[in-house]
């Protein structure tokens, strides 16, 4: 096994410890908070389990407490027949629970909101601890002050748009007229106080103009005056499986643009730049974001610019450097088909006979799918990313080894091409494309001057009660958007445990942002728990409060209704959840798949050659 895979194979065990020790932990938080109260006052234990449905694992404890571990790792339970009927979720229960002594109101009320509460000092517990180790952060997210607002954003794939492809829309942000420099105080009346809040502010959003445009109005401050602006925020899709979108601005934080070490020969390296050097303007124009600096050197093009920089030692210096203009992918075909009004654009790109192959000498002889713009319903399962396209039928079968040889077969007017696919699992197949023409797409051209950016995150330390009001905020600002018309959070956005399983695998690397999703976790179920649903710890409150100043007006078979009702619906919303986070999981695989294939078969190194 190579040093790839060990490390790949590590880095799996330890999202998965990971998982167990905090997800599982949490869960496991919420219900000991039931079992200790329901101990504590007197009430009879069935079951303590982590999961639901069939029992994996487990043990009988002295206390004649079965403690288990259930197949469905959608929560937990601790059984308590005097509480409430849970039998069609929590199992039948050994006593009969009419059998059982009543308890009182108060035995309800401390029982139920004790899974909560557990959850809540778990995640205070986390919170201070990360007050005192810091969290690193992106640097300027402490601030609200914006470093780049770009002209122009990408609403589909970023790697498209670097082949020339990608659809472009004005930056909300520019259009509106929000600025470099300017200090973001309030989003729609809601003052702000990191960046991400300002992100999230916007995403949230629930506002909409006239024409029913998503709107946001923010309040800055600029040159000592204190300004309202209006911005419309693109939908942005995250990802094409499960139709995710939210509101962006096109908008970036200040952060330092801190120069690595120049390649050799390169416009840099001439200039007299140093690994180390921060870059404070460019032809006298403040610089205060990495991407702000990309686009004012494109901007001015291959002549020469005066860059002023600020040295180790806090001297500054002006330098000039002249940078070069190349393309950073390499070319690649476009088979555009369709009717008028609904054209597709097919990109296919040249790749090794061996996808994982990095020999530069290897023979191209297969022409791969890269995806498809905008996206094809009607093709996607044949059309999908890494499907290599075998042949394709102009006046005769063509073997397809090259875009030269695409370029041939698809020369002349537009007509019907049939493409004849295969994947690497031995499907194949053949389809048809209407009106098909061939292309060759053009990479954008960009300003290069050979040198990286040194990425410096700032540590971000804050009390646990901020950390742990601003969850507890957003958490119910996001629940009621849901709700909202006007918003564009769904439900089928709501994570479920693959989604939570995934961000504990992707995040495993660094343990203060495990904590963290941690603390999120632990407040998000403490307050879903709370929600007056039956089923839920909320929904036993609200019924124990309902039949206490009612004189038990709601009769027992009328709870037990309920409760199977509410559980049916509960079950049939969690299904529906998973189902989005499966086709989420699907088209970031997709996503990857992609990113590999422009990785080792497109993008092309810059050289610098005297």
């Amino acid at each position: 096994m190579d040093n790839f895979s060990v490390s790949d194979l590590l880095g799996s065990l330890r999202g998965i410890l990971l998982v167990a020790i905090f997800f599982g932990g949490s869960i496991f938080v919420h219900e000991l908070g039931h079992f200790l109260a329901a101990r504590k006052r007197g009430l009879k234990v069935e079951r303590f389990s982590i999961g639901f449905g069939p029992r994996l694992f487990g043990w009988t404890g002295k206390d004649g407490v079965d403690y288990r571990v259930s197949l469905i790792p959608l929560g937990g339970y601790v059984a308590l027949p005097q509480l409430a009927d849970m039998q069609g979720i929590e199992g039948e229960n050994s006593d009969d629970a009419e059998a059982l002594p009543k308890i009182s109101y108060a035995d309800k009320m401390i029982v139920s909101v004790m899974g909560a509460v557990f959850n809540v000092i778990f995640a205070f517990v986390l919170a201070t601890i990360l007050w005192f180790t810091g969290m690193p952060v992106a640097e300027g997210n402490g601030s609200t002050v914006v470093g780049h607002v770009p002209e122009q954003i990408v609403t589909g794939s970023a790697h498209l748009a670097e082949l020339g492809l990608g659809q472009t829309i004005p930056g909300p942000a520019f259009t509106a007229g929000i600025r470099s420099g300017d200090k973001i105080v309030a989003i729609d009346g809601q003052p702000v106080s990191t960046f991400a809040q300002v992100m999230e502010a916007i995403m949230l959003g629930n506002r909409r103009d006239a024409q029913d445009r998503p709107t946001a109005t923010f309040t800055v401050e600029r040159g000592g005056q204190t300004l309202e602006i209006i911005v419309n925020p693109a939908r942005l899709e995250l990802n094409a499986r499960s139709g995710d979108r939210i509101r962006v601005a096109g908008i970036q934080a200040r952060a330092k643009v801190v120069l690595d070490e120049p390649a050799p020969d390169s416009p840099a390296a001439k200039a007299g730049l140093r690994k180390g050097d921060r870059v404070l303007a460019v032809d006298g124009q403040a610089v205060n974001n990495s991407s702000e600096f990309r686009e004012l050197l494109r901007k001015g093009g291959a002549i020469e610019h005066q860059l002023k920089v600020e040295r180790a030692d806090s001297s500054t210096t002006t330098l000039p450097v002249t940078p070069r203009i190349n393309t950073t992918v390499n070319p690649v075909s476009v088979i555009a088909y369709g009717e008028e009004g609904h054209r597709h654009s097919l990109i296919v790109v040249p790749v090794t006979k061996d996808l994982l192959s990095r020999d530069p000498a290897a023979q191209r002889d297969q022409l791969m799918v890269l995806g498809v713009s905008p996206e094809d319903p009607a093709l996607a399962e044949a059309l999908r990313i890494g499907t290599i396209v075998d042949k394709v039928d102009g006046k005769e079968f063509a073997a397809i080894r090259s875009l030269e040889d695409l370029d041939r077969v698809g020369a002349g007017a537009p007509r019907e091409l049939t493409l004849y696919w295969k994947r690497a699992n031995g499907d194949s197949g053949n389809l048809t494309l209407a009106q098909a023409s061939v292309r060759r797409g053009k990479p954008v051209e960009v300003a290069q001057i050979g040198v990286a950016f040194l990425s410096r995150p700032d540590i971000y330390k804050r009390n646990p009660f901020e950390t742990c009001a601003d969850i507890v905020r957003s958490t119910f600002t996001t629940l009621r958007r849901l709700f909202d018309r006007n918003s564009d959070i769904k439900v089928n956005q709501l994570a479920s445990v693959i989604s939570i399983t995934k961000t504990y695998y992707n995040i495993s690397e660094d343990i203060t942002r495990v904590l963290f999703f941690t603390v999120l976790i632990n407040l998000n179920l403490a307050i879903l728990n709370l929600l007056p649903i039956p089923v839920l710890d909320g929904g036993h409150m609200l019924i124990a409060t309902i039949q206490r100043y009612t004189n038990n007006a709601i009769k027992a078979s009328a709870v037990i209704i309920l409760q199977y009702t509410f559980m049916a619906l509960l079950f049939g919303l969690m299904a529906y959840i998973i189902l989005n986070d499966v086709r989420r999981c699907s088209g970031d695989s997709e996503m990857q798949l992609r990113q590999q294939i422009l990785e080792r078969h497109v993008y092309k190194p810059a050289e610098y050659r005297k």
